[in-house]
């Protein structure tokens, strides 16, 4: 999600000859779910097949809000997933996340602000069927402005800066390249790639990692060797971009292509904010529309993916997203 509104006139500069896609999905189902679901993964393994949201109330003039929210794909049932073993200071305002199976431990990785603290980090979750189990807290300096992570099976995880100093606009405004890309060995976080401006959305799969600027209107794939980023080539252009998630060997990934109309819903529910989301095939890096909403059903989407046939695309600020059923 973009945190630097202040650039609002560079971003809006940068996207504003982006033509907007001329298909319309105008009759999908609108599911109610928590305020911000900003980023949501699936979790097909602890039970019946659910999708975790990451909710946080994202306006400044919303009362606090930090809670993962649970969604029953064949039932529609929801609730939010009980916490457990926190510590009694933390203050839960997640953004993005990720699930990946350690052993025999299914972990929820969560990035975390607590805003009054001047507090970054990321989180670790063992998820249960009812609950998640806090287990650890990862802070370093190197994990500035972070804003999406990629957990790995042996446990290790990626993180992504949008800035190298928190709220510095002026790395946004000049489209300064100073973000980081951060690795968690499970003890200490070092440096795997650098010199971006606002990386957003980070995955990985078979060996490589995948990467989105927001800012450079990019995604990038690399080889994951050792800790470190490397062979960076772009596979697609996506302005304004944010989360990614694979459908099967494809890229889905929102977009933000009308910025000054996202920063108007920041401010206002009633200013509706287009979706975009694109499909990448990172081999042969063609780029296609997946979905296009112009606000009336879902403003403002961060994270797109599919399963069992159905698209899912949520909205950054609103209490809903919107089902689709593929062809």
């Amino acid at each position: 999600m973009i945190q630097y509104f202040v650039a609002a006139v560079f971003l809006t500069t940068i996207a504003s000859c982006v033509t907007l896609p001329k298909s319309y999905q105008t009759k999908d189902e609108v599911i109610s779910v928590g305020i911000g679901p900003e980023d949501m993964v699936v979790d097909s393994i602890t039970e019946q097949p659910r999708l975790l949201l990451s909710c946080s109330a994202r306006r400044k003039s919303e009362k606090q809000y930090g809670e993962i929210y649970v969604y029953y794909t064949q039932t529609g049932a929801h609730k939010i997933l009980k916490r457990s073993n926190e510590p009694a200071n933390l203050s839960f305002n997640p953004h993005g996340i990720d699930l990946v199976k350690v052993d025999n431990d299914l972990i929820l990785l969560v990035v975390n602000h607590e805003h009054g603290q001047h507090i970054n980090s990321v989180l670790r979750y063992r998820v249960l069927k009812d609950e998640m189990v806090f287990q650890n807290k990862i802070v370093d300096p190197l994990i500035s402005s972070p804003n999406a992570v990629t957990g790995f099976a042996d446990g290790t995880l990626l993180v992504s800066n949008d800035a190298k100093k928190p709220g510095n606009a002026a790395e946004i405004l000049f489209k300064l390249k100073k973000a980081q890309i951060i690795f968690w060995d499970g003890i200490k976080c070092s440096v795997a790639s650098e010199k971006y401006c606002f990386t957003n959305g980070i995955t990985n799969k078979n060996g490589k990692v995948y990467l989105a600027s927001t800012i450079q209107n990019k995604v990038w794939q690399f080889d994951f060797i050792a800790g470190k980023m490397l062979n960076r080539e772009v596979i697609g252009k996506a302005y304004g971009a944010d989360n990614l998630r694979f459908d099967g060997d494809d890229l889905l990934v929102a977009c933000h292509l009308r910025f000054l109309k996202f920063l108007k819903h920041y401010k206002d529910a009633k200013d509706l904010s287009p979706t975009t989301v694109y499909r990448i095939n990172p081999a042969t890096k063609t780029r296609t529309v997946e979905y296009f909403d112009d606000g009336k059903q879902v403003s403002a989407a961060a994270t797109a993916l599919v399963f069992r046939n159905y698209l899912y695309v949520n909205s950054i600020f609103d209490p809903k997203m919107v089902r689709k059923k593929l062809k």
